[in-house]
């Protein structure tokens, strides 16, 4: 099994990078994020502006603040249960590197890899570095989640979860995914039928009802 997730909003309890914004940038980024959801900006410029708008920070004032982030209460139940059948989390985000990890971190989760944005921590400055972009991203994303996933949609047990507007396109492309928020409003309108959940539990206990039918079916054909 091969679960792809987003992060702010589906793993935490809130949007990190927006409640970071709304505490340290200047109040400008409000409309930064009007033009991007008006389609006047890329996904991309609207992060890099956004972050630009940040002043007078260090290490110390981002930490305190990730140290405040709460993530579903079930998630880490279901990197281990993902684990134990020998599965692979995969973290897929337009946010950051350094939020990602020092989230998990204080929870003491590690999962196998976090694409993602990174954050250069600067003398009072913050810088955002795309190691993933690509230019023909169709979403105008800093990180392609459709490029990172599309060697792996074509195989059995292969899944996403997600809950917003950045797993828009990816999602569209699973044949199995686990949605909240507008993310499930948005896959019903184009006619898909995601798998409504509320937290990580709802995955868990789809996973162990389709094991159980799928047991029932083995032993019925035997």
């Amino acid at each position: 099994m091969i679960f792809f997730c987003d992060f702010d909003g589906t793993i935490t309890e809130i949007d990190v990078v927006d409640t970071f914004l709304e505490k340290f940038a200047d109040k400008e980024y409000l409309e930064v994020e009007e033009k991007w959801v008006r389609g006047e900006i890329s996904s991309l410029e609207c992060l890099q502006k956004q972050i630009s708008l940040v002043k007078n920070i260090d290490k110390k004032n981002i930490d305190e603040f990730l140290n405040t982030v709460k993530i579903d209460p079930f998630f880490k139940d279901f990197v281990g249960f993902v684990k134990r059948y020998n599965g692979k989390v995969i973290i897929l985000s337009d946010g950051f590197r350094y939020f990602i990890e020092r989230i998990l971190n204080n929870y003491g989760i590690k999962v196998d890899a976090i694409l993602s944005n990174q954050l250069v921590i600067n003398d009072k400055t913050l810088e955002v570095v795309f190691p993933y972009q690509n230019p023909f991203c169709q979403a105008g994303m800093g990180n392609c989640k459709c490029k990172h996933s599309e060697n792996q949609i074509c195989r059995n047990k292969t899944f996403y979860i997600g809950d917003g507007r950045s797993d828009f396109c990816v999602a569209s492309k699973f044949e199995t995914v686990f949605a909240k928020g507008k993310l499930y409003q948005y896959l019903k309108s184009i006619g898909k039928n995601p798998v409504k959940i509320e937290n990580f539990k709802d995955v868990i206990n789809y996973l162990k009802l389709e094991e159980f039918l799928n047991g029932r079916k083995r032993v019925a054909s035997a």
